[in-house]
């Protein structure tokens, strides 16, 4: 199964002879040219393990690009990703609000480039879990905001279906207290599992075995919708992917489970 990339890479005719790079630029680090940097970390960030090693990479050279509008989201991009990694409270607010300033500046230079937005609307997202209840709410529109730009801007990227689906079966989920308090701070978000389907499939339409957690959700939508067979098509669908991160482990849990109370 044809397996696409997460996020979009450096667009470049290049990359096969991009690596392995060179022994001189794991030397002199300060020679890599925009091009090859960018190539370098898009490739490292494949893997789980390479993404710290690509963050360090894009603070090594920040000085240098830092006004460099495909090095400035990358550089929120890796801010993202040391959010996700790190265990830390303290670490993540840290990692999670210079990441978000770094997209605003982003989206600030460039507001027609689909990748600041989708940075800004991750970060936002990153950013609310520290947050009271009326800030959680701004973020959350916020987040619906930017993906929704950057889903016009970027029509044909699977991750971003991915976030729209996730933010629609949350809001699906919102208790009648909670959105009752919402009320107190402005609009309500509202959505359905229906609309949150939508989304799921649109990105494993667009890019066949996406993800563990694609898969998951799918499996999750059917269920509420008492779409059984639809559900368990989706967890063995999944037995197929490999689970490389953590994310992807706890989605195999998850159906795991789904598929032990469907078989029931």
């Amino acid at each position: 199964m044809g397996k696409c990339f997460r996020y979009i890479t450096a667009n470049t005719d290049t990359e096969e002879q991009s690596f392995p790079v060179p022994k001189a630029f794991n030397t002199h680090v300060e020679e890599l040219n925009l091009d090859v940097l960018l190539q370098k970390v898009d490739h490292l960030r494949m893997s789980e393990s390479g993404k710290s090693e690509s963050f360090e990479l894009l603070r090594d050279h920040k000085e240098k690009f830092r006004d460099e509008i495909e090095f400035m989201w990358r550089f929120a991009r890796a801010y993202g990703d040391m959010y996700e990694l790190s265990t830390n409270t303290q670490e993540k607010k840290h990692y999670a609000n210079i990441g978000k300033t770094l997209s605003e500046r982003a989206i600030n230079r460039a507001p027609m480039n689909g990748h600041c937005h989708l940075w800004y609307a991750v970060l936002c997202g990153y950013v609310s879990e520290f947050e009271g209840l009326q800030n959680k709410i701004n973020y959350g529109h916020l987040f619906k905001e930017h993906l929704d730009i950057a889903i016009k801007l970027l029509p044909e990227e699977p991750f971003l279906y991915y976030l729209k689906g996730r933010y629609c079966y949350t809001v699906s989920k919102l208790s009648w207290i909670e959105k009752k308090a919402a009320t107190l701070f402005g609009k309500i978000p509202s959505s359905t599992v229906q609309e949150a389907l939508h989304n799921f499939l649109k990105a494993e339409e667009l890019c066949p075995g996406y993800s563990n957690p694609n898969y998951m959700y799918l499996a999750k939508c059917y269920t509420d919708l008492e779409e059984n067979q639809n559900a368990l098509k989706f967890c063995n669908l999944a037995l197929l992917l490999p689970t490389v991160t953590k994310e992807d482990k706890e989605a195999q849990k998850e159906m795991q489970k789904i598929m032990t109370s469907l078989k029931r």
